[in-house]
């Protein structure tokens, strides 16, 4: 079979195919990112969970901020932390700094048909880095972000905005009601990008098990691919030899399985070692 074959002349659901560098240059088309103010060879972000709304608040179109529960903040990095696995990038708490700043805060009501909301770098002073989370309106989904469910893949999402990553089509939350029909090449859906909007099945991929849908909690494949050709690959992650799934020694939620009811969804990028991929403990392929 080559239906997952990428790139060529190749078609999927009518749509061009595109290589795994192809779509990273896709998610990367609005130019965005953050320099390296002070030459250290990586670009080192700081980061602040607000106590009080921006003064930039109210021409968000928004109402309603509250501050992230600690619940959220423990996921968001660990959100940030699966970006800097990956790549040339770097997160530490702090009021201010770095090569960049990037914020995080929730809102109640607003923007319509977003839940969640992100401005890539270079928008304008005062909203680059800036990430806001739906938690009212009766949308509860980013109030308690977790292992592979869509709070933590919103997260995800939303910092890979902040980072300079794009939708991989020119479609958006609250902007007519875009579907996979919008998207410009067949392997924009969340089996390959967690920046998709499009469910894996128009991929012939399900991550659904016990009829509960599994999301990707870190970069996918062309995640990974585009955020290294903005900033570079992180070449000291998991040097060693590292076992993924059961047995996992990655220290990585999202890159390990414990029991056979897990929902596993992830792409693997490792700078060294012999390394293993165990799903020993699943009971059907």
């Amino acid at each position: 079979s080559h239906q997952y074959d990428r790139g060529g002349n190749l078609t999927v659901n009518g749509k061009p195919s595109f290589s795994v560098d192809q779509a990273a240059t896709q998610l990367l088309r609005d130019g965005a990112h953050w320099n390296d103010l002070d030459h250290s060879g990586k670009i080192e972000l700081t980061y602040t969970f607000l106590t009080a709304k921006t003064a930039n608040f109210s021409g968000l179109g928004v109402t309603g901020f509250s501050q992230f529960s600690a619940l959220q903040k423990a996921q968001a990095v660990l959100a940030m932390q699966s970006w800097a696995d990956v790549a040339n990038v770097t997160f530490t708490e702090a009021a201010r700094g770095g090569d960049g700043h990037m914020t995080f805060g929730n809102y109640s009501g607003g923007q319509e048909g977003a839940a969640a909301f992100a401005f890539l770098p270079g928008t304008e002073p005062g909203y680059d880095g800036q990430s806001w989370y739906l938690t009212g309106s009766g949308y509860d989904v980013n109030k308690t972000p977790g292992l592979s469910n869509y709070g933590r893949q919103t997260l995800t999402h939303e910092i890979g905005h902040t980072l300079g990553l794009s939708h991989p089509g020119d479609y958006n939350a609250g902007e007519g009601n875009p579907t996979y029909k919008d998207a410009s090449y067949g392997q924009d859906t969340r089996g390959y990008s967690l920046m998709s909007y499009w469910s894996e099945s128009n991929t012939n991929q399900n991550f659904s098990k016990g009829g509960v849908e599994a999301y990707a909690s870190g970069p996918l494949m062309d995640d990974i691919a585009a955020i290294q050709k903005l900033y570079g690959a992180n070449t000291t992650t998991r040097t060693g030899d590292t076992t993924y799934g059961f047995n996992s020694n990655t220290g990585r939620d999202f890159l390990s399985a414990s029991s056979s009811s897990d929902k596993v969804v992830f792409s693997v990028w490792d700078a060294g070692g012999k390394d293993t991929l165990d799903f020993s403990g699943f009971t059907q392929n």
